[in-house]
């Protein structure tokens, strides 16, 4: 998953993007439903950017100068007029900057074919974000337009976006538009961007290539996560207890000092309006109409459309970039989708990776194909599993956070080396308690136990290889004890075995 610096670079060991952050979970949607769906479709030129023009709201204005009106009309405009075209993302009230990951960006001289929706103030927004927004390239005198989904999850794997004639592609829409419906014949190719065209300049506008961290982990302090306490409307339960599974597989990796947790629910819905609340907060719903363009669920599990969007507010006056905040939304309409528990574990959790800055291991236009078995088995790749694994982390997720935020009693995780199993534990004393487990590995140097002091663990012992029991002493007289052990080697470490809880004597 390398990346050339002409677009995003930024590269841990060949194999996880940790400066990347792409944080919009989309169920691909048809051109005709796009094209259905849109108050506008409209191709031009964008001749000037700038902050949103409602005070506090952090968003990016563009303008679009209209040189050819597909559907819709512009309030009186003919083509060759103007529209503003606002994107979520920008400079909030308090300072801090908001990056929606999925948003589409833009430059000044730029030429585009962007799909609409109608804001409440003369306004357009981009219909699904990326999904709506299409750049003009040239291969010679051929004019071609692509979509950027590196920073896109995609639900369903839909194979290479395509690069679309530009021209064809206008006369298929109008005839769309007029009731003619007709076989797609606008695809220049079907062949992914880099294959069909090699490299293109215009994602580097800098943004993309700010790294972000929280610093709060590196102090042992925890950021909380609150659900809006509507839930998901439709989802047994409302969804609160698969947010916690979510943040729970990320805390769980005993390589990494990521303490993330949850605090119940909230009755904020902020969101990405204005500035940060101070709150770290799922919204279950759209409250304000933060996702141009509602999802279509056509029957349960199965619809199109954006699911979630995500954002971290950060400070990128330091390097990394701090992180101050994070909110994650989901679309209207999305309840019907999400028909398992571990559907909406596996969407929860991948967000939540990106907030805590990990782009995805392969899948996108940038990062390569899946073709080895780590990628392709990470729950970062940029679309889903298609099985009911949830929230799952596997060595390519892990090696990525371990390189933001590596535990000081923690090594880089292993590829395959077992963890150990069964711990049990016996109280010997008042003060001593006896731990056995099964060694699983093979290949280890060592395993390190782990005792809970408050809600982390604290490396107490280590024994050598093959060693399966282990005495702790001077402990305190009728306290009770948690403990986990892991394997190690030289360079790496497995998954924690299962933890055991045990209260010495009297």
């Amino acid at each position: 998953m390398r990346r050339k610096a002409t677009v995003v670079l930024s590269v841990f060991l060949g194999i996880v993007a940790v400066g990347t952050l792409s944080a919009t979970s989309v169920l691909p949607i048809p051109d005709g439903e796009l094209a259905d769906q849109a108050a506008v479709i409209a191709e031009g030129t964008i001749i000037r950017s700038g902050p949103s023009s409602v005070p506090g709201r952090p968003a990016t204005e563009y303008r679009l100068r209209v040189e050819r009106l597909i559907k819709g009309r512009l309030g009186g405009d003919t083509p060759g007029g103007t529209l503003v075209v606002r994107v979520p993302g920008g400079a909030a009230a308090n300072g801090l900057k908001l990056k929606i990951w999925g948003a589409p960006a833009f430059r000044i001289g730029e030429r585009v074919l962007l799909f609409l929706t109608a804001g409440t103030d003369s306004t357009y927004g981009p219909l699904h974000l990326a999904l709506g927004s299409f750049h003009e390239l040239r291969s010679g005198a051929q004019r071609l337009v692509v979509r950027d989904l590196s920073e896109v999850y995609e639900v369903a794997e839909s194979g290479a976006d395509g690069v679309r004639d530009l021209d064809r592609f206008a006369r298929w829409l109008t005839d769309r538009v007029a009731g003619t419906g007709r076989e797609a014949d606008y695809f220049a190719s079907r062949s992914p961007i880099r294959q069909a065209l090699g490299e293109f300049n215009y994602l580097n506008n800098g943004v993309h290539e700010v790294k972000q961290r929280w610093l709060q982990f590196d102090n042992d302090q925890l950021v909380v996560w609150r659900a809006h306490s509507a839930g998901l409307a439709g989802f047994p339960g409302g969804g609160f207890a698969e947010l916690q599974v979510a943040l729970e597989a990320w805390n769980a990796d005993p390589s990494t000092n990521i303490r993330y947790g949850y605090t119940g629910t909230s009755v904020s819905v902020r969101g990405f309006k204005g500035g940060f609340d101070g709150q770290n907060v799922v919204l279950f719903d759209d409250f304000n109409s933060e996702v141009p363009g509602d999802f279509k669920c056509s029957k349960p599990g199965s619809g199109s459309g954006v699911l979630a969007i995500g954002g971290t507010w950060y400070d990128d006056s330091t390097v990394p970039a701090t992180i101050g905040g994070a909110d994650i939304v989901l679309n209207n309409g999305t309840g019907c989708w999400f028909t398992s528990s571990k559907r909406l574990e596996q969407i929860l959790g991948h967000e939540l990776g990106h907030t805590l800055g990990l782009g995805h291991a392969c899948g996108d236009s940038f990062t390569g194909s899946c073709n080895t078995g780590n990628k392709d088995d990470a729950l970062m790749r940029a679309f889903a599993h298609a099985d009911e694994r949830g929230a799952a982390l596997q060595f390519d997720d892990k090696l990525g956070v371990y390189s933001l935020y590596p535990d000081p009693n923690g090594v880089p995780p292993s590829d395959g080396l077992a963890p150990p199993s069964g711990l049990t534990g016996t109280a010997l004393s008042a003060t001593a308690i006896r731990l056995t487990w099964t060694d699983n590995s093979g290949t280890e140097t060592q395993f390190v136990v782990q005792m809970k002091k408050g809600a982390k663990y604290k490396t107490v012992k280590t024994v050598q290889a093959n060693v399966t029991t282990v005495t702790i002493s001077g402990l305190g007289r009728g306290k009770s004890y948690t403990f986990r052990v892991i394997a190690k080697t030289k360079k790496a470490s497995s998954d924690a075995s299962n933890e055991v809880t045990v209260q010495t004597l009297n």
